[in-house]
């Protein structure tokens, strides 16, 4: 009797060792912060890098909801990892909000040259290293209309011929640039009138053709899904959301004409006084061209790392093959405009201040 009582001790002291330990490695386990966009965009991330990133390493991620711009550099919880559109970063950068750091050492495993020739060319600046490239479009839903559909940007412009409301996002972006393409600049002259007082004035009275009729969007997800209601005949939004929610039911048709292609990157914010080595580690994951391809395969934003393209294959539930359904598909080329990133991140303010005043000003 004396044995047993002394067993079910010895048992039961090991037992609560055994559960006291694990309970302490949990808490011990490291956790990364991620600030990233949210929707059928963070749900791919998760699939494709953040799940497996967890099962390789045991570090746990957490994500953090932004919506672009630099606030989320800002305030009492920064995440360690901003997944950024490349002029925010530019511009943050020079505010001195991102840490610099030499990302090409940071992904070498052989030569600086060697690695640096794998990506896209300007893939690494300063404070950042481009992760996929995405565009800016223009899409409609084909219920709405029954005769004669959009064909190019003008088209976005012409609310006599294509009637009903427009979805754009609140900022002074993509709508610049389009304006312009509709009065028929070509492309390579648009940023530079953009830089003249005469070539800002001509793109708002472009846009002001559009008053009345504009529903202002945040979500990126909102876009298709208000075509897909019928609040929308029209809307910007990024390439990716428009493909997920393709369907049937919700027949939304892109504008390839105008793509603004734009590329996102992966940031340290400096309100954090060091990077921590687990935060390298996962940019180390991330980059890597099997979980670049992987993401593409769920989502249409195209790998920077080039061989990741090699490895691309069909989505997984549409069974198509994704590589023509990215911005940079050769067949969506033909009048794409490529975001000139110095030219926004030195515009920021002013840009700004016209879109605001512009707000501000009465229909008549």
């Amino acid at each position: 009797m004396q044995r047993y009582r002394l067993l079910k001790s010895a048992i039961s002291f090991c037992l609560c060792c055994f559960i006291s330990s694990h309970i302490q490695a949990a808490e011990k386990a490291e956790i990364i912060n991620i600030g990233t966009w949210g929707g059928v965009y963070e749900a791919a991330q998760k699939t494709a890098i953040f799940s497996p990133f967890e099962t390789q390493t045991g570090i746990k991620l957490k994500t953090t909801l932004q919506y672009g711009g630099l606030a989320i550099l800002q305030g009492s919880d920064v995440p360690d990892i901003v997944d950024m559109e490349e002029p925010d970063a530019r511009l943050a950068c020079e505010k001195g909000l991102l840490h610099s750091l030499d990302f090409i050492q940071l992904l070498s495993t052989d030569s600086a040259s060697a690695i640096e020739s794998e990506f896209l060319e300007d893939s690494f600046s300063p404070c950042a290293v481009a992760h996929n490239t995405f565009s800016t479009v223009v899409a409609y839903s084909s219920s709405a209309f029954s005769g004669e559909k959009p064909q190019t940007i003008v088209d976005f412009f012409d609310v006599e011929r294509f009637p009903g409301m427009r979805g754009l996002q609140k900022k002074p972006s993509a709508i610049l640039e389009w304006a312009l393409l509709a009065y028929g600049i070509p492309i390579s002259q648009i940023y530079d009138l953009l830089s003249t007082a005469r070539g800002m004035k001509l793109a708002f009275r472009k846009i002001e053709k559009l008053r009345g009729h504009i529903i202002w969007w945040q979500d990126p997800d909102e876009p298709a899904a208000l075509l897909g209601d019928g609040t929308l005949v029209m809307s910007s939004g990024y390439n990716g959301r428009f493909f997920d929610a393709q369907s049937p039911d919700n027949p939304i048709i892109i504008l390839w004409d105008g793509q603004i292609v734009d590329r996102s990157v992966w940031a340290f914010p400096a309100a954090h006084t060091e990077i921590k080595p687990a935060a390298k580690d996962f940019i180390g994951f991330a980059m890597n061209s099997k979980q670049q391809a992987k993401l593409a395969d769920i989502i249409p934003y195209g790998p920077t790392r080039l061989n990741a393209l090699k490895k691309m294959g069909n989505h997984p539930t549409k069974g198509i093959p994704m590589v023509n359904h990215l911005p940079l598909a050769k067949h969506h080329l033909k009048r794409a405009i490529f975001r000139d990133t110095t030219w926004y991140s030195s515009t920021a303010q002013l840009r700004q201040q016209a879109f605001d005043a512009w707000l501000k000003q009465s229909s008549h």
